[in-house]
C-alpha cells in the first residue's frame, strides 16, 4: 500500500488505501520523494505540484525567526491571565517597586510597561 503526503497539513499517512484517504485523493501526493528532505522537520518543507524541497538557509533562517518571535509573544502574553502565577508575583513585584519609586518621587510604572520590558529582555 502507498504512502501518502499531505498537501497542506504535510502529514504523511502509511500503508492507507486510497479508498480509506479521509480526504479527497488531489489533498495528497501519492508515494513522494522525500529524499531532498530526509531528516528535517516538516516546517522547512516546500511542496510544489508533486515534488518535495527543503528550503534554502535563508528560509529556514525566516521560519525560525517567526518561531522565535511567536514563542516570545506567548511568553510575554502569559502576563494577561489573570490566574496565572506568574502574572500575581509580577503584579506584587510592581506594586513594592512602585511604593520605593515613590518614595523618590518617581512616577508608578505599569502593567503594560513592565509587560513591554519583559518582552523585550527575552532572548537577551
Amino acid at each position: 500500500m502507498p504512502l501518502w503526503l499531505h498537501r497542506t497539513d504535510i502529514s504523511i499517512l502509511r500503508s492507507v488505501p486510497e479508498a480509506d484517504l479521509p480526504e479527497p485523493v488531489g489533498n495528497y501526493i501519492e508515494e513522494p520523494d522525500l529524499a531532498a528532505v530526509t531528516g528535517w522537520p516538516t516546517k522547512y518543507w516546500i511542496i510544489t505540484g508533486d515534488v518535495v524541497t527543503l528550503m534554502d538557509q535563508a528560509a529556514r533562517d525566516v521560519v525560525d525567526a517567526a518561531e522565535l518571535e511567536a514563542s516570545r509573544d506567548s511568553e510575554a502574553a502569559q502576563l494577561d491571565n489573570v490566574e496565572a502565577v506568574l502574572r500575581a508575583f509580577m503584579l506584587i513585584v510592581l506594586d513594592e517597586i512602585n511604593i520605593l519609586r515613590g518614595q523618590h518621587s518617581l512616577p508608578n510604572r505599569t502593567v503594560q510597561q513592565l509587560r513591554a520590558a519583559i518582552r523585550a529582555r527575552l532572548g537577551t
